[in-house]
């Protein structure tokens, strides 16, 4: 369920009303839904974005939120989307793809979003900041104007390709230690601690910029060798070399006795340092930062070598965690879907029935982040047949244990005497005992009275309900019920009556149909559902045309949502 289906409850009187004052209530809580925050890099852009809408399009197109004008970036290139609280990425099918961790995500499959992550849309990279990064940062020195011009330099390729080796040996003990590692943590330790081993820097650095410069650097992990300086915040990390060693080079920078004007990092002692880009793919990660109080930090030729070697097998490392989380965060929403569809289908009719004088189709295809949806079919204590469908919030099992709570409220509550408000009234207040703030469903409850040819029907901020006729005429069921099941305590339902004859078809669906967006980003809505309607001639024709017609709008995007759709037919 999306936020558009809470807007859809305002859209008449009472409902309206109430979810304004919703609205105003969330407004004032301590735990607001958090926005994403977002660092944008690449192509001469370099900015700092926080999202707080639910949707943003990533592409050139104009109507883009997120507009990456790179020619190798498609118009509708993907899309950043909140629901459920979490942040997810799909790509939109684009030429060049969305890769996550080195990794290319499959196109039209959405990959949740953690912090710390980064997107590559190339030639983009687009890092998801966030308070779940817990490492400390330290701020470099501003030594631009007081480095010489001579001091500094990009390492040769020559120097680069020369391994001792003594250090050949330490390299390769290095790749299988490094590899091995099972998080960031333990592998930034494992590099640092190669590179101590093999060079006689004093300080060893993992770091990673906090936004597009370098000004305040987040520290992966870091080493001192013992003695070589006191570890105190005068010795600092140097911007000039940072900002040299971005361009993807190894750079070293060397202090020369004559030049005293350096005083940012030579008057902290520091004699010489080394920079090595670390790259996942064509991106840069993070850079390895080593200095030393003394020249003897590449006490020989092959040091820089060695250093960038360790800062190839680093990148691989980086590469392969990403690549293992991704596949982990996959598997976990799998997991999840997996086991609401099992408490779905449990719960559901067949797809076919009949029941006291009504027959039925109904069909439920399982979205690909949310699985919620409720669907049920029994009988009040009058004996009458009795309909409800609906959608929970949220995702996973947590979502399937809400929807199986209400449904056996309902069906409790139908055996019981009284009207289908009372029902209705009596469910919700049960559910909101169990339900944290955010946690709704929306519900449509029909009883029908075929005896008197009515449906009498209660809408529970779901809105998703047209009859057609047995002369083929089609009409949208618009009734003032009340708010969402779990919202307010006691709520006042309503039930309304509407006309429903030997022959009538009630067909209602859940917000994974009507909110389903094309690649033009519009959504499926009321009037598609008319049109797929038009000409039809039962319920199992219902069903079939109108997921047709959705497969059709959707361009060959997967549902994110559950597509549930149910006709009804009066059978007497």
């Amino acid at each position: 369920m999306s936020s558009s289906q809470l807007d859809h409850a305002t859209g008449h009187g009472r409902n309206c009303q109430f979810m304004n004052e919703l609205n105003n209530d969330d407004a004032s809580t301590d735990s607001p839904d958090p926005g994403l925050e977002i660092a944008i890099t690449g192509d001469g852009m370099n900015k700092t974005v926080m999202l707080e809408q639910d949707e943003y399009l990533i592409g050139r197109a104009v109507e883009a939120q997120i507009q990456l004008t790179s020619p190798s970036v498609s118009r509708r290139h993907a899309r950043i989307f909140r629901h459920g609280g979490s942040w997810f990425i799909e790509d939109l099918g684009s030429r060049h793809g969305t890769e996550i961790g080195g990794v290319a995500i499959d196109s039209n499959r959405p990959v949740s979003l953690e912090a710390g992550e980064r997107v590559v849309v190339r030639p983009y990279l687009i890092r998801v900041k966030g308070d779940a990064q817990e490492r400390s940062t330290i701020f470099s020195n501003d030594d631009s104007g007081t480095i010489q011009p001579d001091s500094l330099a990009a390492v040769p390729d020559s120097e680069l390709e020369l391994l001792a080796s003594q250090r050949l040996g330490l390299l390769m003990d290095s790749a299988a230690s490094i590899q091995q590692t099972e998080d960031v943590s333990a592998m930034a330790e494992a590099v640092i601690g190669s590179l101590l081993a093999g060079t006689e820097f004093g300080r060893a650095f993992l770091l990673e910029p906090v936004s597009g410069g370098f000004e305040e650097i987040s520290i992966i992990g870091e080493q001192t060798r013992l003695g070589s300086t006191d570890g105190s915040e005068s010795d600092p990390i140097s911007r000039t070399l940072l900002s040299a060693a971005s361009r993807g080079r190894v750079v070293r920078l060397m202090d020369e006795p004559d030049i005293q004007a350096a005083v940012s990092i030579v008057g902290a002692g520091v004699k010489e340092a080394l920079c090595v880009p670390v790259k996942v793919g064509e991106v840069i990660q993070a850079y390895l930062y080593l200095d030393a109080s003394s020249v003897s930090g590449s006490d020989s030729s092959d040091a820089a070598a060695f250093c960038s070697a360790i800062g190839r097998l680093c990148g691989l490392a980086f590469a392969n965690l990403q690549r293992l989380d991704l596949q982990s965060a996959q598997a976990r929403l799998v997991q999840e879907l997996e086991a609401a569809h099992m408490v779905q289908k449990r719960m559901s009719p067949p797809e076919t029935g009949s029941m006291c004088g009504i027959k039925w189709q109904l069909d439920v295809v399982p979205g690909t982040i949310v699985s919620g949806d409720l669907v049920c079919a029994c009988q009040d204590s009058s004996g009458r047949p009795m309909v409800f469908l609906g959608d929970v919030t949220g995702k996973g099992a947590a979502a399937g244990l809400l929807m199986s709570a209400l449904q056996a409220r309902v069906v409790a509550e139908s055996e019981r005497d009284g009207d289908l408000s009372e029902m209705i009234r009596r469910s919700n207040n049960a559910i909101m005992r169990v339900t944290d703030a955010g946690e709704f469903i929306t519900l449509w409850t029909v009883i029908f009275d075929l005896e008197d040819n009515k449906a009498h029907c209660v809408d529970s901020g779901h809105g998703y309900c047209v009859i057609v006729r047995v002369d083929g005429t089609i009409e949208r069921v618009e009734i003032d019920g009340g708010p969402p099941i779990g919202v307010e305590d006691d709520y006042p339902y309503m039930d309304e009556s509407v006309e429903f004859n030997p022959g009538d078809r009630m067909v209602i669906f859940t917000d994974g149909l009507a909110e389903q967006q094309g690649p033009d980003g519009n959504m499926f809505e009321f009037e598609r559902v008319f049109k797929a309607l038009e000409g039809s001639s039962d319920e199992q024709e219902d069903v079939k045309r109108l997921y047709a017609a959705l497969e059709v709008f959707a361009g060959g995007r997967s549902w994110q949502d559950d597509v549930t759709i149910m006709s009804v037919t009066h059978d007497m």
